[in-house]
């Protein structure tokens, strides 16, 4: 495995993230403060275009949309998701706020 490949392994790791590869498949995996589990999945071959991806990631990551996902038909969340709405679209907030966080890190070492 590529050195840079490495380095982002451990920083994400740092922050609490669990990280799964298979080739050139990357999971980044971590529990959202209310609990959710939440999963990043990118294909990239190396450091800078891992940063890339997440950063598209990061920008095409709509809090409301994502909230809505969670949803029932009554506007209460569902399949383990906080229950309130404003729970709920806040939990997804934190989620973009970890991805950031990891995008950010992750710039710092390339």
């Amino acid at each position: 495995m590529k050195n840079d490949i490495k380095k982002m392994i451990k920083v994400a790791e740092k922050l609490d993230w669990s990280v799964n590869v298979r080739e050139n498949e990357f999971t980044f995996e971590k529990f959202s403060p209310a609990g959710q589990d939440f999963i990043l999945s990118i294909t990239a071959d190396n450091l800078e275009e891992a940063i890339e991806k997440i950063q598209n990631r990061c920008n095409g990551f709509d809090c409301s949309e994502e909230a809505y996902l969670w949803l029932d038909n009554t506007g209460h969340g569902k399949n383990g998701a906080p229950y309130d709405m404003k729970d709920l679209y806040e939990d997804m907030e934190s989620c973009l706020e970890m991805m950031e966080e990891l995008h950010d890190e992750l710039e710092k070492i390339n």
